[in-house]
């Protein structure tokens, strides 16, 4: 009987958790470091495209006449001489500083509305109304009325995405008579700050995956050990005291796993010990000395020849040393009655299974045993004791055990009957098969020579020739 190997789910598993915190933490670091560059990057071109601006519309407004400027507005049109020599100065300022779009003037600034001046271009009508953006109607007016430069932020109109600066044009007397508009499309700017984004993403991605790919392996390395701790401690608790392997790794669990290794061989050493005790205390009362060893020993001869798992081998060799553990509450004179039982009689030996499990079951490093203490008696037929289990249904050591039971049994002297030669006890094994015993272990047993089973059974005398079946 074994108990319940339980798997965790993925997200309770440690390596799991390691590698999505690993995972979780460095795409945090890398999309916050990229949100400090990308919010630094934005500030950065937004000032100091800001600052071109403003530097250019106040370099620009020192160069208009503003004397010239008003006699322009006066003149109302844009073929008079003072309108032309303003533009001129306009049309430099645009040049000199690779500007795409027109500079120009803007002039009777009220609420939402201003009236175009002169333009670098020449191709407005002066004094043509002009709807100003809701984003510029405070900084303009700020310019106008304070007589102070001012740049706008990035804003939206019907003719695009812009980013403007005001300077104010004065007159000789150092009066405000205009503002000076130069604006600048931002979709170079957009597409670097595009570009940004782009990267971000671009780096968060590839540190998420790199990141995931170190935390993995991180992860195993770490959990790897105590995989096998766990692995170790679930074969002690199912009585498995062979396999304790020693970690490999060099820090506190690596040493944990080594003190865990030389506990479970002291567990090995006592849990031995305690067998070989109630060994040797079942032997001395049914008075054969070495039988219930050389019993195990023939039965994990023949599991080694059908491919037992360690833990069906563990069980077997266990459960040989055990398996009749219940006759201690079977009364001594019935055991050794030399006269056939009587039906009373016969009832109070077939409870010895189930005793036996009453016995061991309370200690967890018998457990492999308590499939062939509880079921050694099983038929394949369905016709055993205790529990009449049939065919598949009765555990596999106690079927293995089983067969080289009852050729142990049949091979020497019991109280009611003499010993059978060792080809007598083959050829009812063989008669058997399919009735009691299952075939396919019958078969395995039948290939193994004579002699080998003479050596087995501790058979002394008995030849090849002599057993032969």
């Amino acid at each position: 009987m074994k108990t319940r190997r339980a798997r965790l789910p993925l997200w309770r598993r440690l390596a799991w958790r390691l590698g999505a915190s690993f995972l979780l933490l460095t795409a945090f670091g890398i999309l916050v470091s990229g949100l400090l560059q990308y919010r630094a990057q934005d500030r950065w071109l937004r000032e100091s495209l800001g600052a071109r601006l403003l530097d250019i519309s106040r370099t620009g407004a020192l160069l208009v006449d503003g004397d010239l400027h008003e006699a322009a507005l006066r003149g109302g049109r844009n073929d008079t001489p003072e309108y032309s020599r303003v533009r001129d100065v306009l049309r430099r300022i645009q040049d000199a500083n690779h500007l795409g779009d027109p500079i120009y003037t803007l002039s009777h600034v009220e609420g939402d509305m201003a009236r175009f001046a002169v333009i670098s271009t020449g191709h407005v009508p002066l004094g043509q109304p002009y709807r100003l953006a809701p984003k510029i109607r405070e900084t303009l007016r700020r310019v106008v009325t304070d007589g102070v430069s001012a740049s706008t932020d990035i804003y939206v109109d019907d003719n695009g995405t812009w980013m403007t600066a005001f300077a104010p044009v004065r007159n000789s007397l150092g009066r405000t008579v205009a503002a000076l508009d130069v604006d600048f499309r931002v979709d170079v700017y957009l597409a670097q700050l595009a570009a940004v984004r782009r990267r971000l993403y671009l780096h968060s991605l590839t540190g998420a995956l790199l990141a995931l790919i170190a935390g993995v392996l991180l992860a195993r390395r770490i959990t790897r050990p105590l995989g096998q701790l766990t692995a170790t401690a679930r074969a002690v608790v199912e009585g498995e005291l062979h396999t304790a392997p020693r970690l490999d790794a060099r820090n506190e669990i690596g040493l944990l796993g080594n003190v865990f290794h030389l506990m479970v061989e002291r567990l090995a050493v006592s849990h031995r010990a305690i067998v070989g005790v109630v060994r040797r205390a079942l032997e001395a009362r049914e008075g054969g000395a070495g039988s219930l060893e050389r019993v195990a020993r023939a039965a994990l001869a023949l599991a080694d020849r059908l491919t037992v798992t360690p833990a069906q081998r563990e069980a077997i060799e266990l459960g040989a040393l055990l398996h009749d553990v219940g006759e201690v509450r079977t009364p001594e004179a019935i055991l050794r009655k030399p006269d056939r039982l009587t039906p009373k009689e016969r009832e109070l030996v077939s409870r010895h299974p189930a005793a036996g499990v009453d016995i061991i079951e309370p200690v967890p490093l018998l457990t492999p045993a308590l499939d062939v203490v509880g079921h050694h008696h099983e038929r394949w037929d369905g016709a055993g004791y205790p529990h009449k289990l049939q065919g598949d249904a009765i555990p596999f050591p106690a079927r293995v055990f089983a067969v080289v039971d009852a050729l142990d049994a049949m091979t020497h002297d019991r109280p009611w009957r003499p010993a059978l030669s060792l080809g007598e006890a083959l050829a009812t094994l063989r008669a058997e098969a399919g009735s009691h015993f299952d075939p396919r272990i019958v078969e395995e047993a039948l290939k193994i020579g004579s002699e080998e089973w003479a050596a087995l059974l501790d058979l002394r005398g008995t030849s090849a020739e002599s057993a032969g079946v």
